[in-house]
């Protein structure tokens, strides 16, 4: 290589990494600022260091997560995702209240040979949706040494993707965290969403399912595989699919969306049903949404 093209790559890698450290930065101090008041005491564990940690010592998750959520900017599917929503939605470590654990890693590696063939058959966001929704919940068999499944009245016992993992199953909550996690890995903006009270009536329950953030740039509303009843429609823009998705379910409801960012939410918060007095968690209220589109079905 002639001298003068390979000063030119030098000059070329050590701007692109220059560039990358910028957006780590950017990044991190997005988190930082946004962080749960429930996290807030435990910012340095979590990898918000004033100052370099002593020998022994490493980083928190927030670093591993921002690093393989950059990372998985690069696939394809990513190319039309706005950069708020990507932080929001995306980098986010967490989502409402569960353990705090570095859970990306792992997801990252048990997912990477699907995404490696989503790519390479140029697959869009609904496509990497319903494939990751399809095999996830057999990722884990060696740790908990069966397929993940649901079951009832699990939350708060069961709820953060860790003990899910460990145990093979969780209700409602458990296994949508468990799902925005994985499509969060690979890039795809996902949320947790539900009810605290069907029809007004905290008697009659409630349900979290998962929005996440189609090629269309809206959001969409699905449930997990083991939630679903194993419901295998490839249409994931039909929401009339959905048991939840009912004229008679969405009168008189009142529906959530969990966040992050909480200029953005304006004083909203998620309610937890597990955790009704807890205001932490900001949201955003999808109850005009949910009424209009499950209004017709």
């Amino acid at each position: 290589m002639p001298s003068n093209d390979k000063a030119t790559s030098i000059s070329s890698a050590s701007h692109q990494l220059q560039l990358r450290r910028d957006a780590e930065k950017e990044v991190l101090a997005y988190l930082r600022t946004n962080l749960m008041p429930f996290d807030v005491p435990n910012a340095e564990t979590l990898g918000f260091q004033r100052t370099e940690l002593p020998d022994g010592l490493s980083n928190g998750i927030v670093h591993p997560t921002i690093s393989l959520a950059l990372e998985a900017k690069s696939y394809s599917w990513t190319n039309n995702v706005p950069k708020d929503i990507y932080f929001e939605y995306v980098v986010n470590f967490a989502n409402v209240n569960e353990g705090r654990s570095n859970w990306r890693p792992l997801f990252h590696s048990k997912l990477e040979p699907l995404v490696q063939k989503l790519l390479n058959e140029e697959a869009s966001v609904e496509q990497v949706v319903y494939s990751v929704n399809r095999n996830l919940w057999t990722l884990f068999d060696s740790v908990s040494g069966k397929p993940i499944v649901f079951k009832s009245g699990q939350t708060p016992l069961i709820y953060d993707p860790m003990s899910v993992i460990t145990f093979g199953y969780a209700s409602c909550t458990g296994v949508s965290i468990l799902l925005v996690n994985a499509l969060r890995a690979v890039g795809i903006p996902a949320r947790l969403a539900g009810t605290d009270a069907w029809n007004g009536n905290p008697e009659n329950g409630n349900h979290s399912w998962i929005e996440f953030y189609g090629s269309d740039q809206k959001w969409h509303i699905m449930e997990s595989l083991p939630a679903s009843g194993d419901n295998d429609n490839t249409d994931l823009l039909d929401p009339c699919q959905w048991w939840f998705c009912t004229e008679d379910r969405v009168k008189d409801t009142n529906f959530y969306a969990a966040r992050l960012d909480r200029v953005d939410a304006d004083g909203q918060y998620f309610p937890m049903s597990w955790d009704l007095d807890n205001h932490g968690v900001p949201g955003e209220d999808r109850t005009n949404f949910m009424r209009e589109l499950c209004s017709k079905c």
